[in-house]
């Protein structure tokens, strides 16, 4: 059996958390999906919200609202972070052992989608489009993927900002295959093994736009060497 809770939570079903710097409404987390490795879901910075100082494998994507992202490197001054930009179409990792802090600059929400990764394996969360007519195949990710460097160990995250967007996914035991519409603000987990697809209907009439997540589960490195893991990374895909 591949999993054994929720595969698409809602946004309502989300374990929302209030904090002093804003709010986090966990959709895919141990309490909605019965795994504990990791949490994905929408973080909102009030302005002048900080959170942090923190560490643990992070990825985010800003949608809107602009704040800094900061960071203390080994060898860095604690007086003198490395400070980053974030705004809409911002996205960046941490690797877990750098501490960070997030810091809601603007006048409004700082708003985006976050991926914590409650195990010592990196994450990433991308936005990406698909057209209509247009997505993947079906597919899974397992140990038995290819060897290195092209291991297929993932577990994903997906969360649609516009629709359509639509799935198939598999039950736990991979013996029936599913079609599911996502409603806006919804979450969508694909475990390892479990056969799952995205797309864009051809009868549809506008493009999707997703935030794409995950980490990599194997226990190889998922760079197989070819480069070490950045201790921050960050890049801007505009819409």
């Amino acid at each position: 059996m591949n999993y054994t809770g929720k595969i698409i939570v809602k946004n309502g079903e989300g374990i929302r958390e209030e904090h002093d710097w804003g709010t986090f409404n966990k959709l895919l987390c141990e309490e909605t999906t019965n795994d504990p490795n990791f949490t994905f879901g929408e973080l909102s910075y009030v302005p002048g919200g900080v959170r942090g100082p923190l560490q643990g494998h992070e990825a985010f994507h800003c949608l809107r609202g602009r704040g800094i992202l900061r960071v203390w490197p080994a060898e860095v001054d604690d007086a003198e972070p490395v400070s980053i930009p974030l705004g809409p179409g911002s996205e960046y990792y941490v690797r877990g052992d750098v501490t960070r802090t997030v810091e809601n600059t603007g006048d409004e929400a700082l708003f985006g989608i976050g991926f914590l990764c409650h195990v010592d394996r990196p994450c990433h969360a991308h936005a990406f489009s698909h057209s209509p007519g247009e997505g993947n195949f079906l597919h899974y990710h397992g140990v038995d993927k290819w060897v290195e460097p092209l291991r297929q160990e993932f577990v994903e995250a997906m969360y649609l900002i516009e629709s359509p967007g639509f799935i198939s996914t598999a039950d736990p035991l991979n013996t029936t295959v599913e079609d599911h519409e996502i409603e806006e603000g919804s979450a969508v987990y694909h475990p390892l093994n479990t056969l799952h697809r995205q797309y864009n209907p051809e009868t549809s009439d506008r493009a999707n736009f997703w935030i794409h997540a995950g980490y990599y589960a194997g226990a190889g490195r998922p760079t197989a060497g070819v480069f070490d893991l950045p201790e921050v990374a960050t890049w801007r895909r505009p819409r």
